[in-house]
Parts: structure tokens; sequence; C-alpha cells
């Protein structure tokens, strides 16, 4: 079949329908029909390809997968490369690692699999920053390349040319059944939209075409011509407009998607009519657009992810920014890597088909694969550590034994439907010891901890606290924590705090509707604590970017260029829209002086700004999780100011809510110092000279709050 100009044209509403998707312009939702578009035009193309070889008797499997090799492999590989290296200066450890985890899989033509194993779908918000999620259709298309053209070679076997034709039907009609039971009768959601079994189909519908393609009749009539171009077109940019990702996709969906397609590569047959349609598909700038798609496919995803990652959400762009970006950045790079990277290496470059698979297959996967063992290997020298800190959750100080569940009545229900952990922090080992007990039990425990994620930072804090007075704590993290689902719930809280000294909540249990009666967990957990003579110790919730892309938008900027836009004054919007906070402020003041408040605010913001860098490193990992060496040093700083939380007597420091820093005329019940706050000032006393204890190396503020001994 001689070259056709409209399928380059084809090519291009199939690309620019993908793009817009992704941009999320207004009104093609279901843009990504595009790649349903790109599938029937590749099994038209290669099985037309494979056929008239066939039957010239010339067909070669290392000819076919040598041009499939100089296609597909050479500009995916140049990309990886140059953005492997980008990504290795520039991300920070979550998203670096989340990539080498995906990159063989991409490598290999495997992409698919990868993106059906993540914990998030395709349309999911969290997909957007996956900056090789889009490699998903490269790995069916290569997956089809590896089938195909054995299929074909088979079935050319057969000289009975009925009932080779009957075959392939068959086949097309048992794809089309396969694709629409997994996905309209079974859940298994991403690997239906992701893997080859529900797409063969579309593909084959191209495949299809090319097998009765010279058997199909020739249209004469113009006006036949343009009405089946006008409408075909329209009915992929109305579908395009009335999808998006709620709808069951492949399915029905597509196969309505590939006949369309089908449709529009049949009346572009050279028999036919010509239609003004067909003109418009041949325009010089729709060729162009189709001869770089593989390009702009591949760079136009890259971009946008990055963009995410780095905080600059792209899909509330304006309009005019978002074609900026596509015309301006995207088209002229897809530009370069056609004319020097694709052309260079499939036209201008000779070589036989072992020497491609060897550079552009086997020594790309080596390479990718050291790497990813290398990265998995040494993460220490891989990785910066303050980047570590910098987006982790995970708590390297020790690791705490988990509770047995068997002897644990009162969350083993709710361990086995909810994700969460339940351990002993403190003096666990050295208590192990002295009672000679092979496994500590929750009586054991004289501190009850009701955590969450935000705990994570602050647990070697509140860790060094406990062992510095002895003390175990049994803490209930994240949903093993919620034991109010139940209607003895709050029996099971009585005996949980039943000979417990402390009650520390660092979680908000808020209004939980309980046997038809709405009742508010915290307050109820406090006041049973006070009945019980258990103190209670509340955590303040911090400060909270207005944003997740606002926090990674900071925390590149301060990681790439040591400083970030959001750094001056910036303490009204970080206050501004906490409802935690606002939450606290009520217990606040319900209970005030009965309490002790845990509060690290004060130690970073000061007048209108708070400071959120210590050490290059910026305090938030996302839209309001402080990282765990931002949590060490304000927990270390915090215990240089004040008294052990777990102490007898205690001196409560300073709070801040939204209207400032807050005066507590008592302490809580088992002290009877005060503090004077009086407005923004606060009088501390200052250690004695004598004292010889360094100033800790924490930037949020200098360190003033006491002097050195000149001994």
């Amino acid at each position: 079949m001689n070259y056709r100009k409209d399928i380059d044209g084809l090519r291009a509403i199939a690309v620019l329908l993908v793009i817009f998707c992704h941009l999320d312009i207004t009104g093609f939702t279901g843009g990504f029909l595009g790649v349903d578009i790109f599938f029937v035009i590749s099994g038209f193309l290669i099985t037309s390809n494979i056929i008239n070889k066939l039957n010239e008797g010339r067909f070669s499997f290392k000819s076919f997968y040598l041009n499939r090799i100089k296609r597909i492999a050479p500009i995916l590989v140049v990309i990886l490369l140059l953005l492997t290296i980008f990504n290795v200066f520039v991300l920070l450890p979550d998203p670096l690692k989340n990539y080498f985890d995906f990159l063989p899989y991409a490598t290999l033509g495997l992409g698919n699999y990868a993106a059906a194993n993540l914990g998030h779908g395709y349309f999911d918000a969290v997909s957007e920053r996956y900056q090789l999620l889009h490699t998903w259709s490269l790995g069916v298309e290569e997956q089809f390349y590896l089938i195909v053209p054995v299929l074909f070679f088979l079935i050319w076997k057969i000289k009975n040319s009925k009932a080779r034709n009957v075959l392939i039907i068959a086949i097309y009609l048992i794809s089309i059944a396969i694709s629409i039971y997994f996905v309209e009768y079974t859940t298994e959601v991403k690997s239906n939209y992701y893997l080859l079994h529900t797409r063969f189909f579309e593909i084959f519908s191209g495949s299809m075409l090319a097998v009765f393609y010279k058997r199909t009749p020739h249209i004469q009539s113009k006006f036949s011509i343009g009405l089946g171009y006008l409408a075909s077109i329209l009915g992929l940019f109305y579908l395009s407009f009335i999808f998006d990702g709620q709808n069951s996709w492949p399915g029905i969906n597509a196969l309505i998607v590939s006949l369309i397609t089908v449709l529009i590569l049949y009346l572009g047959k050279a028999e036919n009519a010509s239609s003004k349609m067909k003109e418009v598909l041949e325009h010089n700038g729709m060729r162009f657009v189709g001869k770089i798609s593989y390009s702009l496919y591949l760079w136009h995803w890259i971009i946008i992810a990055t963009l995410v990652e780095l905080g600059y959400d792209v899909n509330h762009f304006p309009l005019w920014q978002k074609l900026a970006l596509l015309i301006l950045v995207m088209i002229p790079i897809s530009y370069l890597s056609w004319k020097f990277v694709e052309n260079t290496f499939r036209y201008r470059i000779v070589y036989k088909f072992r020497y491609a698979f060897l550079l552009w297959v086997l020594l790309p996967f080596i390479c990718v694969i050291g790497l990813y063992k290398y990265q998995e290997a040494q993460p220490d020298k891989f990785y910066a550590k303050k980047d570590i800190d910098v987006t982790t959750y995970k708590f390297s100080y020790k690791r705490t034994p988990h509770l047995n569940v068997k002897d644990n009545l009162y969350t083993k229900e709710v361990r086995k439907k909810y994700a969460g952990v339940e351990y002993f922090i403190g003096d666990y080992g050295n208590r192990k010891k002295t009672t000679k007990k092979k496994e500590l039990e929750i009586s054991d425990a004289e501190v009850l901890i009701l955590a969450n994620s935000h705990f994570h930072a602050f647990k070697q804090y509140v860790d060094k606290q406990l062992k510095e007075k002895k003390l175990v704590a049994h803490v209930l993290h994240e949903r093993t924590g919620n034991v109010y689902g139940f209607k003895n719930a709050k029996e099971r809280y009585r005996k949980l705090l039943k000979g417990k000294k402390y009650l520390v909540i660092w979680v908000r249990l808020d209004y939980i509707d309980l046997e038809d009666t709405k009742l508010n967990w915290d307050k109820w957990m406090i006041d049973e604590a006070l009945r019980q003579c258990v103190q209670p110790i509340f955590y303040i919730p911090g400060i909270e970017m207005f944003s997740e892309n606002e926090a990674r938008k900071n925390i590149y900027q301060s990681k790439i260029f040591g400083k970030s836009s959001n750094e001056d004054n910036n303490k009204s919007a970080l206050f501004k829209n906490i409802p935690t906070l606002d939450y606290a402020q009520t217990l606040f003041n319900d209970y005030e002086n009965q309490i002790r408040w845990i509060d690290f605010k004060p130690l970073m913001c000061f007048e209108n700004t708070c400071n959120m860098w210590s050490n290059e490193v910026f305090a938030l990992f996302d839209k309001h999780h402080i990282t765990r060496q931002i949590g060490y040093e304000l927990g270390r700083e915090y215990d240089f100011r004040n008294e052990n939380i777990f102490a007898e007597t205690w001196k409560q420091s300073p709070v801040l809510f939204k209207n400032g820093l807050q005066e507590i005329v008592k302490d809580s019940l088992l002290t009877d110092t005060e503090i004077i706050i009086n407005e923004m000032v606060i009088s501390v006393q200052l250690v004695p000279a004598i004292s010889v204890r360094r100033c800790h190396p924490f930037r949020f503020k200098p360190c003033h709050f006491f002097k050195l001994s000149n001994v």
C-alpha cells in the first residue's frame, strides 16, 4: 500500500485529542480515545505490510522486528536517558523511586503491566505525577507486534482463502467478546484498561480492514464520501466530549471508536472519490503534527507530569497558557526529536537486526536494571540524606514491635478491616528485661497514644520523652485506633484508659454517629480521661499549605534555587484554611488549663512570617505533613525549651492560633506554675549562664534564649 497523507492527518487528530484531554481543556474529557484511534491505525498499517509481504512470499520476521525497533526504540531510549538524568538531579526521593520502579517496564515494552500494578488508576489525580504512565499504550502495541506476525504467518499457511477469512473474523469476534466480558462483568478495572486482552480487538479492527481492504467497494459519490467523513470525524469529537473517566473502557465504548476510525481509514482509500474533508486531513499543518505525533505523544505527558510534580497544576492553567505550552514547548521539542532522532535512526543509519536489538533493547534494559539495583542497594549514596528526610513518613529510629492481635480484644476486628498499625514505644526494651516478660501487655503501658499520619514526624521526640521518664506507650495508629466504630466503643476506650497516667491525642476523632447520637469523641475521650484521673495531652495541628501543588512548588524551589516564592509574610496564607486548627481552638476554649497542649508553631512563626526551612530542608513534604527531619528538629528544640511533657509538674508552653499566641492563666492539672503571655511577647526564664548546652542547629529562630558560659 502506498503512503497515505490522510493517515498523518488522522494521527494529528488522535494526538491532539489526547493532549487536550491531559491538559484538561473543556470539551475533551474523553480525549483519551485518541489512543484507541492510534491502535486502529497501527493495526491497519502493520497488518497491511505483513499480508502484502506474505502474498509476495518475502515476509521476514527479522526484517519486521528490525523495522519495529527502529521505529519505536531510538526516540524512546533517548528520551528516557534525558529524563533519567534530569530526575536524578531534580526529583525528590519518593517520586524518583516511583520513576525507577516504572523505568525497567517502560524500557522493555511492559509499561502497561507496571501501570496495572499501581495503587491507583489512570484517571486518579496522583497519576498525573507518573512521568512514564503513558508508556502503557506502547506496551500494548509492542505486545501486539510480538503476536500478530506469528498469527498471520500461521493463518497464511491455510491455502483456502474462505477458511482463512472465517478464522480471522472468528478471532476478531472472540477478541471483542473477551473485552466486553472483562470490562462489563469483572471488577479488575486497571487490568482491563491497560492490558492487551481487552485492547487486542482495537488493533485487530485495523487488521480486519487491512485483510479485506482490496475487496471493499469503491465509493464514487463525493457527497457520500464527504458526509461519511463529516459524520465520523464529528462523531469522534462528540465522543471525546461526552466520555470521561467514569465510562467503562475499553469494551463497547472503545468498539464504537474503533469502528469510526476504520470508517475514516476506508473513506480515505485512493479508489474512492475525493473530498474536502480528506483534503483537510492532508493539509500540510495536519500532516506535520501527524508526522511528529509519536515524539509529541512521548514528550507531552512527560512535560505535564514533570510540571505537576514540580508543583505547577497544569490542569488549572488558563486556556492561553495551555495552548502556549503546547505550541511553544511541546511541539518544538517533539519536532527536534522527530527530525534528529526518529528520522536519523530510522532512515539514515543502516544496521542489522542483532545490532539494533543489542543497541536499542538489550543494552538499555541492562543499564536500567543496573541503575535500579544500584539505587535500591545503596539508597544513602544515591539519594541526598536531606532529600530522604524531606519526603518520607518512615520512622527509622527504631522499629517498634506490633502487638499480638490474637491477645488484643480491643482492636482485633478493626485490624481486619482497616490498614493501620499498633505498637509500643518508649521504655519498651528495658521494661521487658525488668519484668522478664516475653511480650508486654496493653495494661503494662502507662500512656495511651491515639495517632495519625502527623505523628510520624514527632514519634522520635515522643519516644525520647517517654524513655526519659521510663514510661511505655501503647500507640493506636491511623484507623486501628478507630474502635469507636463499634457499639461498645465507650466500654472499649474505658478499658484502654484504665490504669493509664497519660492520654496523648495526636488525631482528630471529631463527631461520630453512634447509635443515632452525634458524639464528639475528642471531648468524650478527654472527659473520660479526666474522670479516670488520666492527664490529657493534645497536639495542636501545625501549618498547612493551601494546596498540594503549592507545597511541592515550594519544596522544589527550595531544592533547586535555595529559596522559594512563599517565604515572607506567609503566615496568613498558611493559617487561612486549617479546619483542624479551628477545631483545636474550640477545644482549647473549653478545656484550656485542664490539658497539656503541644504546639510547635511558636517555634516556626514570628509576627507575619512562618519560617518553612531548616538547613535547606523544606518543612513540609506535602500539603500539611511535617517532614521527619523537621519534626526531629522541632522536637529537639521543644525539648530544650520545655519540661518533659510526661513530667509530674509541667510548665505550659505557648500555643498559637489564627488570632495569635494565647494567654494561659494556669497550667494543666498537675502544676500551679503560670506563664505570662503578653500579646506576641513571651516571658520565659533564660537558661543560667553556667549552662554549657550547645545551641541546636535549628534555623526557625535565632538561638537567643540561652547563654553560654565563658568557662
